[in-house]
């Protein structure tokens, strides 16, 4: 295949249900290891995003003392590429043009929706595991991951989703899968604060009230930080911050997003008063303090309405010049 060809990844052949216990029957497996260990795949799958097969099977002999040698896990392994599930089990010879050959344990369990037209969200993933563990939960955890759709009842999660119910318009009845949409946006993209009101925007969700708007990023920040990611290998903002350095944890300066500052520029949040608040709040270093108080002199610059000349078209919408429209 040549590069100029359109680009494609050569999948393994799905086979059918019966062809596939009659396979593992052969390792030989008895049904339940074999429905087991298809949790274990798709729960790695949900729950990393990537993860090796040398790595997975760390992770089940851990749990699961006999259940399989590392030779039926292989065997299990090269008969389950042609399963119908939330994974694929690909090597990098199958990823990439001129990816190298190389053993079944090194081949990677990687979720189906990073896997589409190109390869950048698996990219983007595969660069966010750089230099972070794993996140190894008990087996009953872990295994609930099975579901694509499982999420951690935290109370950061149950305070997020009594916001959207009492401070927009989602009603009750769409509530569980616009929650869903946000989650797993979170989960396996690490959407942040603007993906995330884009989104709701998208699917025709509003809040009742302007201020509601401000009030957002107070609820969904730590409902952010406590959601288990992809990028993350598993673990939580929160997590991964906690295993910093102290000297590693405080930002150096933090910026706006363009909602923020349209929040500014039509008044539904007050500069005057988010000033102040930064000016009398405890922060970790003044350098941080500053770069907020520049962030809000340039959303307030930027909000300033230009001068209108005698000869322009008049704002209003009229059509007119102004000097014969509002500017008389």
């Amino acid at each position: 295949m040549s590069r100029e060809e359109p680009y494609y990844i050569p999948m393994p052949e799905i086979y059918g249900r019966r062809k596939l216990n009659a396979l593992y029957r052969e390792i030989p497996l008895k049904d339940a290891t074999s429905r087991l260990l298809r949790k274990y795949f798709n729960a790695a799958a949900n729950l990393y995003g990537i993860i090796p097969l040398h790595k997975l099977y760390g992770i089940i002999a851990s749990q699961n003392k006999s259940l399989v040698t590392r030779e039926e896990f292989l065997a299990f392994a090269e008969i389950a590429r042609h399963e119908c599930e939330d994974y694929y089990i690909l090597g990098k010879s199958e990823l990439y043009y001129d990816g190298p050959e190389t053993e079944l344990m090194e081949y990677e369990v990687i979720d189906v929706q990073l896997i589409d037209e190109d390869l950048d969200p698996y990219h983007e993933v595969l660069r966010g595991h750089q230099g972070k563990p794993y996140y190894v939960p008990d087996k009953k955890e872990l295994l609930a991951y099975d579901n694509p759709f499982y999420w951690e009842n935290t109370p950061e999660a149950e305070a997020f989703r009594t916001f959207l119910l009492t401070k927009t318009t989602v009603p009750e009845d769409k509530m569980e899968a616009v929650f869903v949409d946000i989650y797993y946006g979170l989960h396996c993209m690490n959407a942040g604060l603007e993906d995330v009101l884009n989104r709701l925007d998208e699917i025709g969700v509003e809040f009742r009230r302007k201020v509601d708007v401000g009030d957002f990023a107070e609820v969904y920040t730590p409902f952010h930080n406590h959601v288990r990611m992809q990028c993350n290998r598993g673990h939580t903002p929160d997590e991964l911050f906690a295993l910093l350095p102290p000297e590693e944890r405080i930002p150096k300066s933090l910026s706006f997003g363009p909602n923020i500052r349209q929040a500014i520029a039509d008044g539904t949040m007050n500069p005057e008063e988010l000033r102040q608040g930064i000016l009398t709040m405890d922060m970790p270093s003044e350098e941080l303090r500053m770069s907020l108080l520049k962030e809000i002199a340039a959303a307030q610059t930027a909000a300033k309405p230009k001068k209108v000349g005698r000869n322009d078209p008049c704002p209003c919408g009229s059509g007119k010049k102004f000097k014969k429209c509002c500017g008389r």
